[in-house]
Order: structure tokens, then sequence, then C-alpha cells
């Protein structure tokens, strides 16, 4: 059907491809391109908390692969639309994509209507400029599934006034639910930088203490899409250190404490250097039973896991999947009779 065959606007030949971009602040960024960018900022740390994103503990989920949001105002979206047009004509060649072209202008500019498809529009609403914006489809470039980003193409844009959102039904668009999983994907937090003590070789039935330089503070991510009017779709994910696991990478150890869970201080702190006590257990750190001679060794793997919330513009939703965070530390450790700290 030549509804089908005309191309979705985030396929225009003259629009440049949704793309994840930092923009002129440090705190902000956006996703995708037009009227209805999504807007990333950070209300509580530094851009994305830190240098490591959260991976889902869910192993199916994933932010969405693409959207219907706002594309353009009507003056915009005409000078995209002819130059897409112009684009695709090749002069005496058969052209499938300049005939498909053509009636998807005279969808806009003249009110053609394709079977099922409603009522078409006359000069691409251009007499509404400031009063609207056409929505349509926006790929998510960062979807894990290169295909899935294009699944929203078949719906053509759209104009819908400002401050009002497309009618219930209409599939694919953007929600505050939508925009929490986009934040997700954007959210950055602390990695797990060990520091032990002793600091280099570890020692057989010595304590190894164990501290993690990052700050473990909540780490909150705003993803927000203007509809015009003032108006805004929003989401707001918080992300907030729930617990933090350590591993020796040998059956042949005792874990402080004995979980394995290492206590999160109340300002983000986790574990401790030595306190000079040689009797005294560290709150969070390992003490091995077995050098590493015969093995070589040890994996001392640490991992955080983070708790997601999120509350938007149609109030607070389902916890998003707890986040997590894994990183190894090689452990060597030797066996000798007297040790002095």
């Amino acid at each position: 059907m030549a509804a089908s065959a005309a191309p979705g606007y985030a396929h225009d030949t003259t629009q440049k491809p949704a793309s994840t971009k930092t923009s002129g602040s440090s705190d902000k960024g956006t996703i995708g391109a037009g009227a209805g960018i999504v807007t990333l900022t950070y209300p509580s740390g530094s851009p994305g908390g830190g240098s490591h994103t959260i991976t889902s503990v869910a192993a199916n989920w994933t932010p969405p692969p693409c959207w219907i949001g706002p594309i353009a105002d009507p003056v915009t979206f005409k000078k995209d639309v002819l130059a897409g047009v112009k684009a695709t004509d090749v002069p005496g060649q058969a052209n499938y994509a300049m005939e498909a072209m053509d009636q998807y202008q005279r969808h806009f500019d003249s009110n053609y209507t394709w079977s099922g498809s409603g009522k078409g529009y006359k000069d691409f609403n251009v007499d509404q400029q400031g009063k609207g914006l056409f929505w349509g489809p926006v790929e998510n470039p960062n979807a894990p599934d290169s295909l899935a980003k294009f699944s929203c193409n078949g719906t053509i844009p759209f104009y819908v006034p400002n401050g009002k959102t497309p009618p219930a039904g209409t599939p694919d668009v953007i929600t505050p639910e939508m925009l929490s999983r986009i934040a997700y994907a954007h959210t950055k937090v602390p990695g797990v930088t060990v520091r032990t003590n002793p600091v280099n070789v570890q020692t057989v039935n010595l304590p190894t203490w164990v501290r993690l330089t990052e700050n473990y503070t909540p780490v909150s991510v705003r993803a927000s899409v203007d509809i015009g009017g003032g108006a805004q779709i929003w989401a707001q994910t918080t992300a907030t250190a729930a617990s933090v696991h350590i591993d020796p990478g040998t059956s042949d150890a005792t874990v402080h404490p004995a979980s394995g869970d290492c206590p999160i201080g109340a300002n983000g702190t986790v574990g401790a250097d030595y306190n000079g006590d040689p009797k005294a257990d560290p709150p969070c750190g390992v003490t091995y039973r077995h050098s590493t001679d015969a093995t070589g060794p040890y994996k001392l793997d640490v991992t955080a896991t983070w708790k997601v919330s999120w509350t938007g513009s149609g109030g607070s939703g389902e916890p998003l999947p707890d986040g997590r965070v894994e990183q190894p530390t090689m452990v060597t450790v030797q066996e000798i009779q007297s040790v002095n700290r």
C-alpha cells in the first residue's frame, strides 16, 4: 500500500539520523532530532553519576527501540518533506521511492487520503504554525536490536495541538514509562574500584581489608519531551545503592561479613582501611586460607546492585529492574610465617 511505502519522518533523506549527543552543558544531553528530542538532565550526581552504565539484572529488559513523539513544527516539517521528495527524484529512471514520496507529499500538501488513513492535510498545516507540532516515528539509536528501532515507522506523521497528546489507542506514543526506561538506559553510576590493605600481595590467614574508592550516593536522571505550549511528558529515575557483594574467587576463604554483603555507609562509603588492630575483622574484606602459588591469582569479584525507582508526569510507576555493576580485581596471596604491617 502506498502509505506503508512512504518513509517515516525519521528516514527523510534530509533528516540526520537520531543520535545521542552531549549538549553544551556538562549535565545535559539529547536523544533524537527535531522538535521532540528527548532531553536528559541529571538532578543529582555528575552527568550520569559516574563512569559505569548499570546493567539490568532482568535478561529480557530493554529500553524502547523507537517511539512516536513530536518531530517538527509545520513549517520545518514541510521543508524537510519537500527536500526528501527532491532527494528521491532520479531523472530518467523508474523510481518507486519517488512515487511513494510523491503520494506522501500530497497527503500533507493537498489533502491526499490513503485507504483507512483518515483525512490528509492542506499545505502541511502551516496556518497552525506555533499552535501545534507534527508527531511521528523517532528511532532510539541505542536500541540493542538494530531492526526493532524501525518498528514504529509504519505510522504516518500527524498533527497534534500544543500541550496535547495523540488520541488514546495510538500505538507506540511516548509515555512517562517509556521515558523512565530511556532514563534508566542512560544512568551511569560509580564503578567498584577496590583498594586493599595490605596494598599489593595478600597473606594467608591475614584479613584483607577492602575499601571502595567511589562514593555511593543516589543518582537521578530525568528524561523529558516538550509537547508544545510549555507542556512536557517526563520521567525521573533514581538509582540507590542497595548492596555491595564480594566474592573472593575461591571457596578456601572467609568473607567479612559472612554474608559477603558489605554495608554501605550513610555517606555512601563502602569498607574501610586497616584500623591497626591485628585482631579486628574488617567491615568489608576477606581472609584467604591458601596461597596462589599453585593456582595463580584469585579473582576478587565485587558487585554493586542498585535499586531503581521512578516518577513522572503521569505519577509513579512500578520499580524498574535492579541495575548491576561488576568489576574483578586479581589478588595474589602469599604464605609466610610472620607478618608485619
